[in-house]
């Protein structure tokens, strides 16, 4: 185990480039080589360079590098890296496939989109609306800076063999629980709050919105359902108990 001292030592050795790539990390769990590639401060970085801080990094005992999926590595925290976050060594190591699933879903919409987006933290959501209860959120709420911003919650729809009824139940929960809350409502109000429902295939996230557009919940908050073809290499990795288990972010 290392000492105190030699993370002191690694923290003060740190460069701005691999503070940021922790971050990064913390924030979404893990990551891969083209959304680390978008980061602002490795945005005009050749991948050599980018990948001679990751080699240093994983040196440090910051990082460790596992795969996504075949032929995809990715990256996540070691327990140092962690600690320098102000972390908890349990938000470090390598996940198991179901969160892996989880992790790369939302960095996948945030990260690697047509549209910029962020991931909130607990802890960021609670220092913005301070009202809101400080336990039993769920993860995966977003900003969108686009316009004015907009707030946002993203949940995972991983189910392979249909069950229309339970996505469609598991929105209304959100609805519901959403519009309960007043600071939220008052987002609702605003029009800057939405819920985003990520699916593996297009057709399903198209029947998804057809069915949605005929409940009477659908007006109260916008939600939408995006397909995210680049989930199915991981979908099909997993046993199908586990998909059921573990399909909310």
């Amino acid at each position: 185990m290392r000492s105190n001292a030699s993370l002191q030592i690694c923290d003060t050795a740190l460069t701005a480039e691999a503070d940021a790539l922790l971050h990064h990390l913390a924030r979404y769990r893990l990551s891969v080589m083209t959304a680390v590639e978008r980061l602002p401060e490795f945005v005009s970085w050749r991948t050599r360079r980018i990948k001679a801080v990751l080699r240093t990094c994983e040196r440090q005992s910051l990082i460790r590098a596992s795969w996504l999926h075949q032929g995809v590595r990715c990256w996540c925290l070691a327990p140092a890296g962690a600690a320098h976050c102000g972390l908890p060594a349990e938000r470090s190591g390598k996940l198991s496939e179901s969160a892996k699933l989880r992790a790369f879903s939302l960095l996948q919409f945030c990260c690697l989109g047509s549209e910029p987006r962020r991931r909130l933290s607990t802890a960021e959501l609670i220092h913005a609306f301070p009202h809101l209860p400080s336990t039993g959120l769920p993860n995966g709420y977003y900003f969108d800076p686009a316009g004015a911003g907009q707030l946002g919650l993203a949940r995972l729809d991983a189910h392979r063999q249909g069950r229309w009824d339970r996505s469609l139940q598991a929105l209304r929960e959100d609805i519901d629980r959403h519009w309960q809350q007043p600071d939220f409502r008052r987002l609702i109000q605003a029009g800057r709050f939405e819920i985003t429902l990520l699916t593996v295939f297009p057709e399903k996230a198209s029947r998804l919105t057809a069915a949605l557009a005929e409940h009477r919940d659908a007006g109260r908050i916008p939600v939408r359902c995006l397909a995210l073809p680049e989930l199915l290499p991981l979908i099909t990795s997993l046993p199908r108990k586990e998909v059921l288990r573990h399909s909310r972010p």
